[in-house]
């Protein structure tokens, strides 16, 4: 089935998955930095005191999300994306009528564990249990709302900044979300019709899998395998654009040049989510994950060898691809692993992985730059952790290629001594 009728014939769904990853963007970082300047000014903040309140809220919103992640797959999806917008609505209207500098860290973990955790959660989740023919597609397709909302949402934050005012800003952003979420779920999301689908096993067991604990998953190997790749990626993304700025005058580039770059980071990005849909459906996740993060080294490579103001945009599009390639092939990889039964419970926990490195991407980077190392020695840094991560990824092959070859030989060998006793009896 191709792109256009598979979104004719899935829709409703899609679009769901597609309005979650984007309105997530309201508690990610590129949004909630708009928002910085104001609070500094408002609660007379250092930089250093609000990073800290900031991280404080992401590492928070990262242990908790395992534990309400699993819910996903013991409750309805319209209550649990209910009460999520719900938990996200009062951390926006919180931030807006705050006036103490103490309760910051608390609206930043709602808009956290909310916005970046449990929509985006919840999106992913509900395209990988609800679609196995075209999961490769579904999951790419809602992964778009994420390029989507880093071109729109900041414009319209923007704006409503300069009409109404910072604060009041907060409260349009939620009535947005309030609007947009119930009315979509009450319209469009008929819950008798969602169907989770599970693969089935080689020996044709239909029998119910024993539900595994977070700690059983923590401990298998499928876990150690795929957990450094998804690490390792957001924690580079968000140090590198955190301080793009900074690594700009490092390089002597302007400002206006790594704005641009930032578009094609944007439509690379898109471009590899779109094309990973299909490649994922066909040659399944598994083909993919030793490879996609050598884009990202190379572009890394390229930032800290070139000098030429040019390099910004290999730098970006390879970038960019490899994130949005890797998103794709990330969430597909843990159904194909896992299974799609308890897949809430093992995407939460990733997904605390990935705001846990987030948070510390910056600040590992943050420290390097305040101990006078440049940034040559993160570009470096960062090309030895990505290469060992490539390495180690590399670990998959033997279970799902060099095995099936050693059976098929073992196979053709028995064949083999099939036909030559059958020649001897004759």
């Amino acid at each position: 089935m191709n792109y256009w009728n598979f979104v004719l014939e899935n829709r409703k769904l899609l679009a769901f998955g597609l309005l979650m990853t984007c309105l997530s963007g309201y508690g990610q970082t590129y949004l909630l930095a708009l928002y910085v300047p104001y609070l500094i000014e408002e609660f007379s903040l250092q930089n250093a005191q609000i990073s800290v309140y900031y991280m404080i809220a992401t590492i928070a919103s990262a242990f908790l999300l395992p534990q309400v992640g699993k819910y996903i797959d013991k409750v309805s999806l319209k209550k649990y994306t209910l009460v999520s917008t719900l938990i996200f609505l009062l951390a926006l209207i919180l931030m807006s009528y705050n006036v103490h500098w103490y309760l910051l860290p608390v609206a930043f973990f709602g808009l956290r564990i909310a916005g970046q955790g449990l929509f985006s959660h919840i999106a992913i989740t509900s395209m990988s249990k609800y679609f196995f023919k075209g999961r490769g597609k579904a999951i790419s397709l809602a992964s778009l709302g994420h390029p989507l909302g880093q071109a729109a949402l900041p414009i319209l934050v923007v704006a409503l900044i300069n009409l109404v005012g910072w604060r009041q800003s907060l409260l349009v952003n939620a009535a947005i979300v309030i609007i947009m979420v119930p009315v979509y779920l009450y319209f469009f999301i008929d819950e008798k019709k969602l169907v989770v689908h599970e693969e089935s096993t080689p020996s044709g067991d239909d029998s119910p899998k024993k539900e595994v604990s977070q700690w059983e998953i923590m401990k298998s190997g499928t876990f150690w395998l795929l957990a450094p790749n998804l690490f390792v990626l957001s924690f580079t993304v968000t140090g590198l654009f955190f301080y793009q700025f900074a690594i700009a005058e490092f390089k002597g580039w302007t400002l206006e040049w790594m704005a641009v770059g930032l578009t094609f980071y944007a439509v690379a990005g898109s471009l590899a989510i779109l094309f990973a849909g299909p490649l994922i459906d066909r040659y399944t996740a598994r083909k993919f994950f030793p490879f996609y993060l050598i884009p990202f080294l190379a572009a890394i490579l390229c930032i800290w060898l070139l000098n030429d103001q040019l390099v910004i945009f290999p730098y970006m599009i390879l970038m960019g691809a490899s994130a949005g390639f890797g998103n794709a092939i990330m969430s597909a990889l843990q159904v194909e692993l896992f299974g799609a039964t308890y897949i809430g419970k093992v995407r939460s926990i990733f997904a605390s992985i990935m705001v846990l490195s987030s948070a510390v991407g910056p600040a590992v980077y943050g420290v390097v730059v305040d101990a006078g190392y440049g940034f040559d020695i993160i570009f470096i840094g960062s090309s030895l952790l990505m290469l060992l991560v490539i390495v180690q990824s590399f670990r998959i092959i033997p279970v799902y290629t060099y095995a099936k070859m050693k059976y098929r030989f073992k196979k053709r060998h028995r064949r083999f001594d099939f036909f030559n006793v059958f020649n001897l009896k004759h």
